[in-house]
């Protein structure tokens, strides 16, 4: 199963765009999002451009919680559990710390917050965070693509 992940993405349209048609593009079949959509007219175009499964969690950013949720039902406070093609993903969007511990057991611990991209095993368990969508904080706007059959993430240049 080959799994988009887009983080942070801040209200930023054009590349949130880009970052689905890609997902669209390479026929993924599942979407996540580890928070800071910010408002509801960027969820909006998460609900349109994506039909399929998605698991979504507010971020700290995210303040019109209510308008999120109206668009978006499935968002949820982190860490929640996501367990696709067999594969267990704790899915937060905060780096793992004692206020926000991963869920326990989990192939992959996956976040956001920090705008940062993250790659690396720790004793099995993949860790990523796929940096910013928006590009604001960094200039380097990114998102990742997993394939749950070889554990293989792939981080993308978003190219506008």
């Amino acid at each position: 199963m080959l799994i988009g992940i887009i983080s942070d993405s801040h209200d930023h349209l054009t590349r949130l765009e880009w970052a689905l048609d890609r997902c669209l593009r390479e026929k993924i079949e599942g979407l996540i999002h580890p928070g800071d959509i910010i408002a509801p007219f960027a969820a909006r175009l998460v609900r349109e451009m994506w039909k399929g499964p998605r698991v979504t969690v507010f971020g700290n950013n995210d303040g019109e919680r209510r308008g999120l949720a109206s668009v978006l039902p499935e968002i949820k406070d982190g860490a929640v559990l996501c367990d696709w093609d067999g594969k267990r993903i704790s899915v937060d969007h905060y780096p793992p710390d004692a206020d926000h511990p991963p869920i326990p057991d989990c192939d992959m611990v996956l976040f956001g917050h920090t705008h940062q991209v993250l790659l690396e095993r720790r004793e099995g368990v993949i860790w990523l965070n796929p940096g910013e969508t928006c590009g604001w904080v960094t200039g380097r706007p990114t998102m990742a693509l997993l394939d749950t059959v070889s554990m293989r993430v792939e981080i993308i240049e978003i190219e506008v």
